[in-house]
C-alpha cells in the first residue's frame, strides 16, 4: 500500500467511529436525491464501485437489489467487504464482473494523477454496458469554493474541473453527459433561494462563474460518446 493512505482509515474514522457499511437513512436519503436528479437508475444493477471507501454506497445498491463489485487499495477495507460477501478487489485491473450498468467513484479521481486518471477511464470505458453510466464526485476546481476540499487532504493530487475532465475522457471516446453542483439533502428551499439571489448578483457583478460555482463539490455524468465509435 502507498505509505500515504498507512493510516487513511484511521484518519476518516472508518472502521472504527464508523462500522463498515453502516448506512443510516440519511445516507440513503441523500444517495438516493443524487442519483434521481441525474436520472441514474440504482435499483436491480450492476454496478462496481471504484475507492468504496467505508462500504456506505455499496450497501445502498445491495439494499436496493443490486449486484455490487469493488476496488479499494486499503487490506482492512477490503477484508471487511469480503466478509459480507462482496466480490472486492485492490486493482480495477482484477474486476470481473462486467460489462456494468454503473461505474461510480466518490472522491476518488482527486487522488490520482493525470496518468492514472487516463488509465482507468479507459478501463471504465471497457468495463461498461453499452447504455450505462459513470458518475463521479470530487472537489469543484472550477471555483475557489473548491480549494478547501481539495487542499484538505494531501493525498489529493489533481485538481479537476470540467474542461480538464473533457481533456482526459474525449481521446478515450467518452463524453460528459452532465457536470453540475453535487446534490445538497435535506433541501433547504428558502435558505437556498436566499443564497442563490446573493451569488446571482455577485456573479453578474463581477462577471465570472457558471451554475455550478458556489459549489465545493461537483459531479460528472458520463457515457460513452457513440459518434466517436
Amino acid at each position: 500500500m502507498n505509505m500515504n493512505y498507512e493510516d487513511y482509515p484511521k484518519w476518516k474514522k472508518w472502521l472504527t467511529e464508523e462500522s463498515f457499511a453502516e448506512l443510516s437513512p440519511l445516507q440513503c436519503k441523500k444517495y438516493e436525491s443524487q442519483l434521481k436528479k441525474l436520472g441514474i437508475a440504482y435499483s436491480n444493477i450492476n454496478a462496481l464501485e471504484i475507492g468504496f471507501g467505508n462500504g456506505n454506497f455499496m450497501k445502498f445498491l445491495m439494499n436496493n437489489g443490486s449486484r455490487v463489485e469493488g476496488v479499494e487499495i486499503q487490506e482492512p477495507l477490503l477484508n471487511a467487504a469480503k466478509a459480507m460477501g462482496i466480490a472486492v478487489h485492490s486493482s480495477i485491473d482484477k474486476i470481473a464482473c462486467g460489462p456494468y450498468d454503473l461505474i461510480v467513484a466518490f472522491d476518488v479521481l482527486e487522488h490520482l494523477t493525470v496518468d492514472e486518471l487516463k488509465s482507468i477511464f479507459q478501463k471504465c470505458r471497457s468495463s461498461l454496458k453499452e447504455n450505462g453510466v459513470m458518475f463521479f464526485r470530487f472537489p469543484n476546481a472550477d471555483s475557489f469554493v473548491g480549494m478547501s476540499s481539495q487542499n484538505g487532504d494531501y493525498t489529493h493530487i489533481t485538481a479537476i474541473g470540467r474542461s480538464k475532465l473533457q481533456q482526459i475522457i474525449e481521446p478515450i471516446g467518452l463524453r460528459i453527459e452532465k457536470f453540475e453542483s453535487e446534490d445538497i439533502y435535506p433541501k433547504k428551499v428558502f435558505i437556498n433561494a436566499v443564497r442563490w439571489c446573493f451569488r446571482y448578483i455577485f456573479m453578474r457583478v463581477m462577471g465570472v462563474g457558471n451554475a455550478y460555482f458556489f459549489s465545493g463539490n461537483v459531479v460528472a455524468m458520463i457515457k460513452v460518446d457513440k459518434n466517436a465509435l
